[in-house]
């Protein structure tokens, strides 16, 4: 949406702000400014992208209306001069699409002389990217970008004054726009003939065999509203796209046509010349149309979504101007009923954005907090336990795989510690028939990840994996967080499980591990052991009791990063690996210590290991680095 500064001006002729402090505002209040061109003497093309609900501004009245608001500044509709109108014939249209139409008013007008448009319409249309075409034709896209209601023109003496507004039923199968364009017709297409034949795709194009051109000598204008969905599905399935399809396809103000049809008829005849040839057509079935919501409203909502003290008048001031009606029936439950061309406003908090942003979002303070009332901590505690358990089995060498919770037939479990009577759970829809199960065991994944690992030779498969279990019970779906592990050693495993339940602060439980080809697992309840502790660790478990905790490490400087490269002639363990290195650090400048890499190459073990360092310098880094780990040869 392009607007011209002087022309807004015509009707906000107060309005006395810079070029740019407008377009600055105007993004403020939501409607984004992404384009500025200056034309000199204090003029300009602005460049807007206008919110998808906001219909109401792909029009300058609509944003008129919202600087009027924001600058408090008065309105001032356009002088409409019309004569009399007492012409007894009655145009012959007939409404057949019932439930499409919103509402229509079409008058004739007879005498015209059409002729080249003015200069300032020209411009005004170039400004806009339109093309000039014909004063009379100029003048329906002048209308339509002023009070963003599309209208149409058409040549009475070829369309003839018959007019159906109707949907195709198969009868008419091919169209020819105004352009030239030829449209393959489909059934059910909104559209307005005379019978014989199609004159105009309704709401979206006008045809050439009934347009307006300098022969003009009668002319029929129309402006309409349709269903925006019906324009949108026959715009798209048409593949046919204009500015009126654009605008008609969203939900615009049907109490605005008069004062937009009426603008139209005047300037017709103030340039056109011309005289009224037929009563005004009006067709405005209002029961097909919904009432206007009735919201209730808390003054007091706007300043508690902003967080700051937004004054009960500036709410009032500010709904009434936006054309709201306000009962203040209670002192904290306003009854709102918004403007007909405001269909966006639906419930409270549409009115609390409204009062907010022009209130100024540039007006909420961002260096202070909001309050100074400390927030309970809502994390479930099972988010906690998972935090607290995956730091726990990587400190003692577990890697975390992740994968998916859809499985082959052949491939269920059952968790352990599911109920006997536990059903697997098939999904529908599914993206990939071979997977119809959803898992209800982590090591039903937990084994498909060890066959991967073991075709790809992977040696040392410790891992893990935590994740959603589904499973049926009782005839109801339910579902848990789950922790499967594997090991390659089932006593390691049991050892392990022991630290991990000691690092947890809780007594080890018995723990059933399950044998399997090359490996041992075992799976464990999260949502139930979440319940069992008292006190669930809220900080990232460190590697080592020597190593201090990384959250309470206090910064003073960047952190530098050096690598090591190590030989052994046997495997090592990697946490006694870091454990080994580690404790010839001094604890006050190291970070971390994480192993990258490792390779085999025959009996030959290479680990490469990162230290992290910080509170020093480049030079104390490297020097420490080497003292630790010498010339880097073989151990």
């Amino acid at each position: 949406m392009k607007i011209i500064y002087s022309e807004l001006k015509k009707l906000l002729p107060d309005l006395d702000r810079p070029v740019k402090k407008l377009a600055e505002d105007l993004t403020l209040i939501g409607h984004f400014v992404d384009g500025l061109e200056e034309r000199g003497e204090g003029d300009a093309v602005i460049s807007l992208e206008i919110r998808q609900n906001r219909a109401d501004c792909l029009g300058y009245w609509g944003l008129a209306k919202d600087l009027a608001v924001l600058y408090d500044l008065p309105l001032r509709k356009p002088k409409i001069n019309l004569p009399n109108i007492a012409s007894p014939k009655t145009l012959p249209i007939k409404v057949e699409a019932q439930g499409q139409i919103i509402r229509i008013m079409a008058v004739k007008i007879g005498r015209l002389f059409n002729r080249p448009s003015p200069e300032w319409l020209k411009t005004f249309l170039s400004l806009h990217d339109i093309n000039s075409i014909n004063a009379l034709v100029d003048l329906t896209n002048y209308i339509m970008l002023w009070w963003g209601i599309p209208n149409h023109a058409f040549d009475a003496q070829k369309s003839t004054d018959n007019l159906i507004w109707e949907t195709n039923q198969g009868k008419f199968t091919r169209f020819t726009s105004f352009d030239g364009t030829k449209v393959a017709l489909k059934k059910n297409t909104l559209q307005i003939s005379n019978g014989k034949e199609v004159l105009s795709l309704a709401g979206i194009v006008g045809g050439q065999n009934s347009g307006v051109d300098l022969n003009t000598k009668e002319a029929i204008i129309e402006m309409a509203l349709y269903n925006p969905t019906r324009v949108r599905r026959d715009s798209k399935n048409l593949k046919v796209v204009t500015e009126a399809s654009i605008r008609l396809e969203k939900q615009l103000d049907p109490e605005l046509i008069p004062t937009a049809f009426n603008h139209l008829v005047g300037l017709i005849l103030e340039n056109c010349q011309g005289k009224i040839t037929s009563s005004i057509f009006s067709y405005y079935p209002k029961e097909e149309n919904p009432a206007l919501p009735t919201i209730n409203f808390n003054p007091n909502s706007p300043s508690l979504i902003a967080g700051v003290s937004i004054d009960e008048q500036f709410c009032l001031k500010t709904l009434k101007n936006l054309g709201c009606l306000v009962n203040q029936k209670e002192e904290n439950n306003w009854l709102v009923v918004p403007p007909s061309g405001r269909p966006d406003l639906e419930q409270e908090e549409d009115l609390a954005e409204e009062v907010i942003r022009f209130w100024g979002y540039q007006n909420i303070p961002t260096d202070q907090p909001i309050s100074t009332e400390i927030l309970p901590d809502i994390t479930p505690d099972t988010l906690h336990l998972i935090e607290a358990a995956r730091n726990i089995l990587v400190n003692l060498g577990y890697d975390e795989v992740r994968s998916w919770p859809l499985i082959k037939k052949g491939q269920f479990l059952k968790a352990c510690f599911l109920p006997e009577e536990t059903e697997a759970v098939y999904t529908q829809n599914n993206i990939n028939n071979h997977y119809p199960l959803l898992r209800a065991s982590i090591c039903s994944s937990l084994k498909i990840q060890n066959q991967q690992y073991q075709k790809l030779k992977i040696p040392q498969r410790r891992f893990f994996e935590i994740g959603k279990i589904f499973y049926q019970s009782k005839e109801q779906y339910r579902e848990c967080w789950s922790l499967g592990i594997f090991d390659q050693s089932t006593k390691k495993l049991t050892k392990k499980m022991g630290q991990f339940y000691h690092d947890l602060g809780i007594k080890p439980p018995e723990i059933p591990v399950s044998k399997i080809s090359n490996g041992a697992m075992t799976e464990i309840d999260l949502t139930k052991l979440s319940k069992a502790l008292n006190q669930i660790p809220k900080i990232t478990i460190t590697k080592s009791p020597q190593r201090v905790d990384q959250a309470a490490k206090e910064l003073t400087s960047q952190i530098i990063n050096l690598d090591a490269n190590l030989i052994f002639t046997q495997r090592r363990d990697p946490q006694e690996l870091i454990e080994e290195y580690q404790a010839k650090f001094d604890p006050n400048i190291l970070w971390q210590l994480v192993i990258l890499d490792f390779y085999q190459e025959g009996k030959i073990y290479k680990y490469t290991l990162r230290a992290f360092y910080y509170n020093c310098s480049a030079k104390e880094a490297k020097k420490t680095h080497k003292e630790v780990f010498g010339n880097l040869g073989a151990n």
